[in-house]
């Protein structure tokens, strides 16, 4: 199923790299230290990376 989705994302980045909702994909794909935002977006982001290690670890 993960592949699937992949898959579908890659085919909607070519299809229409200019749309708004295509670029908001692209930058959601790609998980990134949050440059500003709310204390919730950062304990998101440290979730994320501490469920991220410990999946690596396995």
């Amino acid at each position: 199923m993960k592949n699937l989705i992949k898959k579908t994302f890659r085919k909607l980045l070519k299809e229409s790299p200019s749309k708004l909702s295509t670029k908001a994909l692209d930058r959601a794909s790609k998980m990134e230290k949050p440059r500003a935002g709310t204390p919730h977006d950062w304990e998101d982001y440290e979730k994320y990376l501490k469920e991220f290690e410990k999946n690596a670890k396995d």
